[in-house]
């Protein structure tokens, strides 16, 4: 795990722990003899005390001056080590003296590492016991750090020596202990990386299947923890599995366990609107309830909860039953009159769905009391969860009474909470600025609130709820950026990144927004939704299981990165309570300071377009490197599509329709184009919706970073219909990598052409399904075109059955181009089981998605001449899923590839003309550009014109020239020219002298 490596801390606490024959028994002097006799003398009284139960300042006292005078010892025996810090553990975690607690487990740790023929077991414990502490008082990450972390290092190392088998046996029990600890520290962070971490390691431990049975006592509870974690991640199906891993292991008797199972799976259940499942499982919990003797204080603790989330169900039917609610309601208030202080809350329960009944019902007069009833109860057991429902029911109700005083001051009493004055101090850089202390619950909440209203806004076309609406979302999307460390990378917040950039960008087009205002808010929309974008990319990549490798230096980076995120988080947290402490907000600005220029360090580094998302992003820096002949055309696909027109001096902002009509359109141009048809109809169809393209044809050089349907086009057409205009057109996949590329200079290029086998009998998948395309399999225009293109750069050809995957993953990083003519087989169903096909029958010999997301490249340039490299299924946070945005990904500057099946003979002409004006010292963009005007110019047949066979491929990303290694020739004669004239210079001197 990379973030056991990344803990320096930890990692130096587990070596010490195997350090074994430092102390060193010394000769025992007269002196020693009277001093340690009187220490066991004070000592064996403090033991005494507690063993009677008396923790007390006199028992505290004897164990200080037993301190003392072991202190004043060359040598304390092992025993007597141990027993002292073990009694001062009982103490100090009786008395709550947490902090002292935590002072002599690391004091113990330190002194007993030492010694020789230790037991590991007590200082094990003594570990376990330091983590306990640290996590009780709030600092989950120096429990993982200095506690759980050093345990598993010192087990996994011990595991592997030849050891007793009893002592085996204590380290598989302690290593399911310690795994519940880090599920339960990792969880307590809200840090995705760390939580994805620690849920991997222990389900891979899971898995070795050797777990003795003596460990099976404390796996249960591992598991219900492991189970919860799995439904924070989304991950519903692994959640089931853990849960009945854990319901085999308890037995028939343990009815609170039984109800702990069923509150989980009701958990799942609910999430996953199973309704009736959820019915069933009520059911079962009412007949375990049951059969729980009333003095068991965890009786009523789950069995609320199910109670509540059985509730929550039935009033989300149209037609709920009124009785059943009022006696779940009944049942809930009954609970909470108890003397547990944890039973109590169950009032909360209560007087949440007495809200939502009343809002359901109508009954608004009762609202005002429940809300109250419920925002003290709410504040009583401090639940950020409830007061937040709190706010939104509070918003619900002042929008039902049209009461604008009490709408600002429920949102104002909000913002409150998070330290924010008002909704007119943000924008897109408030957090570079400002301390902001929400979380993504926060950030989920705002959204909910900007839903409420923009809702309200659009039936009244009330242009201050649509501004209070935007501004909602714009701080909800600035709050996803700052959060990014607690990213779990599950649907739920692909869901909220989609909700934010929905309302940001349906407001913008819904509000009235003076000229003065224009260029900022579009700058702020662009910001926010841009970086979500990126975000939502990681997360399905993340669900997907498309892991990123990275080099070591990178990989450290990131690693100090995340644990300053968790830092950082943890500051803000103690700092809403206790918001004037100054140390606090010294080190919270040290921090932000210091994550600044890791940032920096990271952006300056060879580029990586794997660590995208660590990175800002800022539409004012984009503009700033712009010549004012450039210009960026971003589309958004959120039920319309959405295009922001990027220059350097002004960002235009435009609402190009309902993105279900213009599918169809582009759908219609396609079909015509792809069967060769007269395409004018459908043409014009499409341009109707990007009619701002023809009205804003300033710019030489024109950037499309397209999303949803237009993804397919090729926007060339749509500024001119020949290539007659001096207008360069190419494209990128994200605002943030526009302008990042590879520092690496090396310009080798290599070309493969595989060729495929021919018998009948050993058609897969792949081939039959390109077959029936095309009517072909083999690729003869290619196999020339690799050679030429491998020849005219002096580069290396792979051909045949040295065209396979192996050669290709264990080379590719040594070249600054590569040229792939081949087939793809694109997967229009699920885009990760896309494919470039290289040599070889089976699926194993083909290259897939995550192979190629996560290689090393160090290209320049990748050019896929295959068919449909560009195109895949269509996507919200992708545009079109595509092997040319995994290329990209993985390290290819740009890339070269088609929207549609090209004809094997058109492909190598337009290809080779496009590599000789690359050697030539063209741009990318303006080489293709030429190849295709040559190609246009080389056919005589009309037919051959047709759009089809020319204007699919496009190229995305970095535009620069590709400088070949020099050319020696011209150097040589300019420098004889250079010699020849000095030789003149030099006679002509000598002759005036």
């Amino acid at each position: 795990m990379s973030i056991f490596l990344g803990s320096c801390k930890g990692k130096s606490e587990a070596d010490n722990l195997n350090k074994t024959n430092i102390q060193k028994k010394p000769e025992t002097t007269y002196q020693d003899s009277v001093q340690l006799k009187k220490a066991r003398s004070v000592l064996a009284e403090a033991m005494k005390n507690i063993q009677k139960e008396h923790f007390d300042d006199k028992t505290e006292k004897l164990l200080d001056s037993a301190r003392l005078k072991y202190r004043k010892l060359n040598y304390i025996p092992i025993e007597d080590l141990s027993n002292l810090y073990s009694y001062y553990d009982v103490l100090t975690y009786k008395t709550n003296q947490l902090d002292k607690n935590i002072q002599y487990n690391k004091e113990f740790i330190n002194l007993y590492k030492n010694y020789d023929n230790k037991d590991y077991q007590k200082l094990l414990m003594a570990t376990t016991n330091l983590g306990y502490s640290l996590g009780d008082i709030g600092k989950p990450l120096d429990a993982l750090q200095e506690s759980v972390f050093p345990i598993k290092n010192t087990i996994d190392s011990l595991l592997k020596e030849t050891i007793p088998d009893s002592l085996k046996l204590q380290l598989q029990v302690a290593k399911i202990v310690n795994y519940r600890q880090l599920i339960i520290y990792a969880q307590e962070l809200e840090n995705g990386k760390i939580l994805r971490e620690s849920v991997d390691d222990f389900e891979a431990y899971l898995l070795e299947d050797n777990i003795p049975k003596q460990a099976e006592e404390f796996l249960p509870y591992a598991l219900s923890n492991l189970a919860d974690v799995c439904i924070d991640l989304g991950e519903f199906e692994k959640a089931k599995n853990h849960t009945s891993h854990w319901k085999s292991l308890v037995p028939p008797n343990k009815y609170i366990d039984q109800l702990m199972i069923i509150d989980l799976e009701s958990k799942i259940q609910e999430l996953n609107e199973a309704y009736d499942q959820l019915t069933f499982s009520f059911e079962k919990a009412k007949e375990v309830y049951d059969l729980i003797e009333e003095n068991n204080r965890f009786k009523n603790m789950f069995y609320s909860s199910i109670i509540h989330r059985e509730a929550k169900i039935e009033l989300k039917k149209k037609d709920f039953d009124h009785e059943l609610l009022d006696d779940r309601i009944k049942q809930l208030m009954e609970m909470s009159v108890s003397d547990i202080k944890k039973d109590q809350m169950f009032a909360l329960y209560a007087y949440d769905l007495k809200v939502k009944k009343s809002f359901l019902t109508k009954n608004y007069d009762s609202v005002p009391y429940y809300l109250d009833v419920h925002l003290e109860l709410a504040s009583k057991f401090q639940r950020s969860d409830f007061l937040n429902k709190h706010t939104l029911n509070s918003v619900k109700y002042a929008l039902l009474k049209n009461d604008s005083i009490d709408l600002d001051v429920a949102i104002n009493n909000y913002l409150k909470r998070i330290k924010i004055k008002s909704l007119d101090e943000i924008d897109a850089s408030y957090s570079r600025n400002n301390n902001l202390y929400g979380s993504l619950h926060t950030a989920q909440t705002l959204i909910e609130l900007s839903n409420l209203i923009l809702e309200n806004a659009k039936l009244s076309n009330n242009q201050n709820l649509f501004q209070k609406s935007f501004k909602l979302a714009l701080l909800s999307g600035v709050l996803v950026n700052e959060n990014r460390s607690q990213f779990n990378f599950n649907v739920f917040e692909k869901n909220l990144i989609d909700n934010i950039n929905t309302n940001l960008l349906l407001c913008r087009s819904l509000m009235e927004v003076a000229n003065t205002e224009n260029e900022m808010i579009n700058d702020n929309i662009v910001n926010v939704v841009e970086q979500n974008t990126n975000s939502q990319l990681t997360i399905k990549n993340t669900i997907n299981n498309i892991k990123y490798s990275y080099n070591e230096e990178v990989k450290k980076v990131l690693d100090t990165l995340n644990l300053m995120e968790v830092r950082i988080a943890q500051l803000k947290s103690q700092l809403i309570k206790n918001d004037d402490d100054k140390n606090l907000i010294e080190e919270l600005d040290s921090l932000k300071l210091n994550k600044s220029n890791l940032l920096l360090s990271l952006k300056k580094q060879s580029y990586d377009s794997k660590i995208n998302d660590a990175l800002d992003f800022d539409v004012a820096e984009l503009k700033s490197n712009l010549s004012k002949q450039e210009a960026i055309i971003r589309f958004y696909d959120y039920d319309n599509l959405y295009a922001f027109l990027i220059s350097k001096n002004e960002t235009k902002f435009f609402n190009l329709g309902n993105s279900e009509d213009l599918s169809q359109k582009v759908f219609n141009f396609l079909s015509d184009v792809k069967q060769l048809k007269n395409f004018r109809n459908s043409y014009d169809d499409v341009s109707s919706n990007l009619e701002f393209l023809s009205k804003n044809q300033n710019f030489k050089k024109v950037t499309m970073v397209p999303e949803g349907s237009v993804s397919l086009i090729p926007f060339e057409l749509f500024f001119y219909k020949n290539l007659e205009s001096d207008r360069v057109v190419n494209y990128n996949t994200s605002l943030k990598l526009i302008g990042n590329i590879n520092k690496d200079n090396n310009k080798l290029l290599a070309s493969y052409s595989p060729t495929y086998l021919e018998k009948p009998d050993n058609k897969n998948e792949f081939r039959v399904s390109i077959e029936r395309s095309n009517n072909a399999y083999q690729l003869p225009f290619a196999e020339e075109e690799a050679a030429y293109v491998a020849s005219l750069f002096d580069g290396d050809l792979y051909k045949g059955t040295a065209a396979n995957k192996e050669n290709f993953i264990s080379t590719v990083y040594n070249y600054g181009v590569l040229h792939l003519a081949m087939h793809a087989y694109v997967d229009e169903d699920n885009e990760y089981n896309s494919k470039l096909l290289f040599s070889g029958s089976d699926s194993e010999d083909h290259l897939d998605l995550n192979t190629i997301y996560n290689l090393k490249l160090n290209a320049d340039l990748t050019t896929l001449s295959a068919c449909n490299t560009g195109f895949g299924r269509l996507d919200s946070e992708e545009g079109v899923l595509s092997l040319s945005r995994a290329f990209q990904y993985a390290g290819s500057d740009a890339t070269l590839t088609s929207l549609w099946r090209v004809p094997d003979k058109e492909t190598s002409i337009i290809m080779k003309h496009f590599y000789m004006h690359l050697k030539d010292g063209l741009s990318k963009d303006e080489a293709l550009k030429k190849a295709k005007q040559e190609y246009l110019k080389s056919v005589d047949d009309p037919n051959l014109k047709h759009p089809y066979y020319w204007a699919g491929f496009v190229l995305t990303g970095d535009t620069s020239p590709i400088n070949n290694s020099p050319n020696y020739w011209i150097y040589i004669i300019v420098g004889s020219l250079f010699l020849l004239l000095l030789v003149i210079i030099m006679k002509k001197r000598s002759n005036l002298g």
